[in-house]
C-alpha cells in the first residue's frame, strides 16, 4: 500500500480493510479502545502515548518518520477542514 499523501486515518482504514479486520480487532491489536481507533480512522484525533505510535508504527508497517508524515498530514487536513470552515461564516 502506497502511504503517499495518505492521512493516518485514511492508512489506519485501508490496512484494516485490507486485512478484512473489524475497528474492535484492530484496536485491541494497538491496545486501544475501538472508539479511539474510529476517530483516528476519522482524522478526528491522533494517538498520544508512545506505545500507540510503537503498536501503529508496526501495524501499518512503517518507520516513525513514515508515521510522522501520515500524522502530519492529518493534521494538515485538519487545519485545511477547520479554515472553509471560517470562510463559510
Amino acid at each position: 500500500m502506497a502511504l503517499n499523501r495518505f492521512t493516518l486515518g485514511q492508512a489506519l482504514r485501508a490496512k484494516r480493510e485490507e486485512l478484512g479486520l473489524r475497528q474492535d480487532e484492530v484496536a485491541a491489536t494497538l491496545h486501544t479502545t475501538q472508539g479511539n481507533l474510529s476517530r483516528w480512522e476519522r482524522d478526528l484525533t491522533t494517538p498520544k502515548q508512545q506505545d500507540a505510535y510503537r503498536a501503529v508504527s508496526a501495524f501499518l508497517g512503517v518507520s516513525y518518520a513514515e508515521l510522522a508524515g501520515l500524522i502530519a498530514e492529518s493534521a494538515r487536513n485538519r487545519v485545511l477542514k477547520e479554515l472553509a470552515l471560517l470562510q463559510e461564516q
